[in-house]
């Protein structure tokens, strides 16, 4: 350890415009362990304090300049290490001078008549805070590092549970939501519907004949048919609507705060989007339709439950298909007896002993449908 401190060959910059005598506090700066590097103008100082990596700065001005100095903090500028420490050195240190000096931004104010073992302490003394205030930058700036590091891999580690979520939460080929994804989006939708009186609609889409695609023009034809009828609809609803992929060609989706005139009115807008589309295949032309069935919560006073809306949703594509095809039906234009027997016919698939019995699992829900 260096007598003038714990840095190991501490480098001192002695400033002084006059020449420094013989003397005085100039032994206290010839310690072993220590480099003193002199100069004589503020240009040399730094010069030295900028490319020379000076540990502690020692000015010896004037009297009638140190009052105006702003010296100390001009080297700290342009220091390349964080902290500086800065001792001035004046030939009468009168109590104001020492205040003003300070406040410009010197560490310690030294007499020129100070012992020379004064100084040293004094010196000693700012280069341990030197060292201090250098271990407490270096390790600043380690965990600057650490953080910035824990930084990219928080970032890394959120696009891959967003990577993750997109996989457990879409459809890997059409990239709309899946069943499982569709069934929970489903759930709370119709909780939130009925619980503020909002209404639900529930469209079910299916494709016409979609076997003939795939045996005629092979898979991956009929692959590229359902990727463009995914982008179809997604961009035909709104923006707070949901698409889903129910099965092989069946799609469903999800009109939150959507009456029965706008889910008929989306449904056919769909229909005839799909009906005038041509899919091109290897030059080949690919023309499809769609059947649609529309059922609505909570103008269809038959459904009271989200498994119900969706049965519903299903008998009304049913009619559609069975009368025609490339059609929409919604559940309100089936005659009323035919909507009392469905009725009829869900609650009973429903009643315990069941075997259909999955999807309701609420009794209490259960004795409200049959009421």
């Amino acid at each position: 350890m260096s007598r003038l401190g714990c840095l190991s060959n501490p480098r001192i910059l002695l400033f002084s415009p006059v020449p420094v005598q013989p003397g005085g506090f100039r032994p206290a700066l010839c310690t072993e362990g220590g480099r003193v590097i002199e100069a004589c103008d503020e240009i040399k100082a730094l010069k030295a304090v900028k490319s020379q990596g000076i540990d502690l700065a020692i000015l010896q001005v004037p009297l009638d300049e140190s009052i105006d100095t702003d010296l100390s903090n001009v080297l700290r500028s342009v220091s390349p290490p964080a902290y500086l420490p800065v001792i001035i050195i004046v030939s009468d240190p009168a109590e104001a001078l020492r205040c003003q000096l300070f406040d410009s931004g010197a560490d310690d104010v030294i007499s020129e008549q100070t012992s020379v073992a004064e100084i040293r302490v004094r010196i000693r003394a700012m280069l341990r805070i030197k060292e201090l205030y250098d271990q407490l930058s270096t390790s600043r700036a380690a965990f600057e590092r650490a953080l910035q590091r824990e930084r990219k891999l928080m970032a890394r580690m959120r696009r891959d549970n967003e990577q993750l979520r997109a996989l457990c939460t879409t459809d890997s080929l059409t990239h709309v939501q899946n069943v499982r994804s569709f069934a929970e989006i489903f759930d709370h939708e119709f909780k939130i519907a009925k619980r503020y009186g909002n209404t639900l609609s529930f469209l079910m889409l299916d494709i016409e004949h979609f076997k003939m695609v795939n045996d005629t023009h092979g898979h991956p034809s009929g692959d590229y048919v359902l990727k463009e009828l995914a982008v179809i609809l997604t961009q035909t609803v709104r923006e707070s609507d949901v698409v889903a992929r129910s099965g092989g060609e069946e799609f469903s989706i999800l009109l939150p705060n959507g009456g029965d005139r706008q889910a008929r009115k989306f449904a056919e807008r769909i229909r005839k989007h799909v009906c005038n589309r041509k899919f091109i295949v290897h030059g080949q032309i690919i023309h499809i339709t769609v059947s649609i069935g529309i059922a609505t919560f909570p103008a269809n006073a038959e459904i009271g439950d989200p498994s119900m809306l969706k049965y519903c949703a299903d008998q009304a594509l049913l009619v559609a298909k069975e009368t025609g095809r490339d059609r929409v039906v919604a559940f309100s234009d089936l005659p009323q007896p035919t909507r009392v027997r469905l009725r009829q016919q869900y609650l009973a698939a429903w009643q315990p002993g069941s075997e259909d019995r999955q999807g309701i699992a609420d009794e209490k829900l259960k004795l409200e449908i049959q009421t």
